[in-house]
């Protein structure tokens, strides 16, 4: 089984209307939906917006489902270097906690530079948080392809989660020069903390809806960035061979 989770179920309702021998159940609150999507066992999930709510719904879904693979797709923010596109594809290398630490005179120092690990048991973990490396190297060929069949682009590289959206274009540069990151997000790294803790392999895609800029929503397109990502999972749920190699 795959599982599959979103913030929200606007990012999911291309693959929704694709699922065959739709059933939901409720677990701990959250609506849990299964089904199959090309003879593939799949349970999908909301989260609802931002880390806490990402991080109980993931251990909730993980816990219940027992998956192969968590995926996390929807919406992302492109910071200005990424060369990203509104419609486009972002895919996760690493996920990076981008405001915890401390806002000091000089600047912003992560739980690193503190030296408060965020989890310390056989790997030292600070702001930075895996994926699988095995799902990210079978996945992004075949994204790859996808978007050259589409006409659009892949970028791959570290994603940042926050709790508040950045709004100006100066916040996101900094940002984007402390870690490195390509796409801005509310949950990623929270899912990531969960995948990790239960010991569940994490692939995260997600569909460019905007820039990382001074706010201007003139220049946003939230429904191309969703069907973007869902187009993408359902490519790679196509091609998925029930294990990596």
């Amino acid at each position: 089984m795959i599982a599959l989770l979103t913030a929200v179920p606007e990012e999911t309702h291309l693959i929704r209307q694709s699922l065959q021998n739709f059933a939901e159940k409720s677990v701990n609150g959250i609506t849990l939906m299964v089904g199959k999507f090309a003879n593939h066992d799949i349970c999908l999930a909301h989260s609802g917006i931002g880390k806490a709510a990402a991080a109980a719904a993931a251990i909730t879904l993980l816990s219940d489902s027992r998956p192969q693979a968590l995926w996390l797709f929807g919406c992302g923010g492109a910071y200005p270097g990424s060369g990203l596109a509104v419609g486009d594809l972002a895919l996760a290398d690493a996920e990076i906690f981008g405001d915890e630490g401390v806002a000091a005179v000089k600047g912003f120092a992560d739980l690193a530079e503190m030296g408060l690990p965020m989890r310390q048991t056989s790997e030292v973990l600070y702001n930075t948080w895996p994926v699988d490396q095995k799902l990210l190297n079978w996945a992004h060929p075949h994204l790859a392809s996808h978007t050259e069949r589409t006409g659009t682009a892949l970028c791959r590289g570290p994603f940042v989660t926050v709790s508040t959206c950045t709004g100006t274009t100066v916040k996101a540069t900094e940002i984007e020069k402390r870690t490195g990151g390509i796409c801005e997000n509310m949950e990623g790294a929270a899912v990531a903390l969960a995948c990790q803790q239960l010991a569940v392999p994490l692939l995260e895609v997600r569909g460019i809806s905007n820039f990382v800029e001074d706010r201007d929503t003139s220049r946003w397109n939230l429904p191309l960035g969703m069907i973007a990502s869902q187009h993408a999972i359902m490519t790679l749920l196509q091609a998925w061979p029930g294990q990596t190699q």
